[in-house]
C-alpha cells in the first residue's frame, strides 16, 4: 500500500525529506501535533525494497493494497492536510528529491482531495511561494486555481500566492 496514514514511528524519514529539500522547518513536535489532531490528514508515500520481486503498481494511484509485502520501507513522500469540513487546506506535501516527477505527488494530493466533495462545494486550498514555478505548475495541473496573493507573506519577504481548488 503505497499511501497511508503517517505514524510518529515514520517522523525521522519525514524530517529528513523536509531538511533535504529545506522549504519548510516543521520539528518533530509540530508534525506530532498534526498527526494527533483530530481535523489532520498526515500521510506518507512508502516505498518497500523487494528482493526479487517488482510490483506493477502505478504510484498515481491513491490509497490501495498491494499483494506484496516486506518489512523494510523507505519513506519516499508526505503530505498534511487539515480536513475542515466544506474548507480545507493542504499544509505541506513533499517527495524525495531523488523521486521527484514519479507520481509521489500525486498519489499523496489524491489521498486528501478524496475526503471532499466537490459536488456539494467542498474546496481545497493551499499557498505556495510565488517564485516556486515547479510547485505552482504542479498544482495548476491539478486543478488548483490562484486567487489572491499575501504580499511579503514569507520571511525572506517573498509573496505567496493563495490557490484553491474547487471541482
Amino acid at each position: 500500500m503505497p499511501v497511508r496514514e503517517m505514524k510518529i514511528d515514520d517522523l525521522p524519514q519525514v524530517l529528513q525529506i523536509q531538511k533535504a529539500l529545506a522549504f519548510q522547518d516543521w520539528n518533530e513536535r509540530q508534525f506530532i501535533a498534526e498527526i494527533t489532531a483530530d481535523y489532520a490528514l498526515c500521510v506518507v508515500y512508502e516505498e518497500a525494497q523487494f528482493n526479487s520481486a517488482q510490483s506493477n503498481e502505478d504510484p498515481r494511484d491513491s490509497i490501495g493494497a498491494s499483494p506484496l509485502q516486506n518489512d523494510s520501507k523507505d519513506i519516499l513522500g508526505y503530505a498534511v492536510f487539515h480536513l475542515m469540513g466544506p474548507d480545507s487546506e493542504l499544509l505541506s506535501i513533499a517527495a524525495n528529491a531523488s523521486h521527484q516527477r514519479a507520481g509521489i505527488g500525486t498519489a499523496l494530493l489524491n489521498a486528501g482531495l478524496a475526503n471532499l466533495d466537490f459536488a456539494k462545494g467542498d474546496k481545497m486550498f493551499l499557498e505556495v511561494r510565488e517564485g516556486n514555478t515547479k510547485a505552482r505548475r504542479f498544482y495548476e495541473k491539478h486543478g488548483f486555481e490562484p486567487y489572491a496573493e499575501r504580499k511579503k507573506y514569507y520571511a525572506d519577504g517573498e509573496n505567496a500566492i493563495l490557490y484553491q481548488k474547487s471541482k
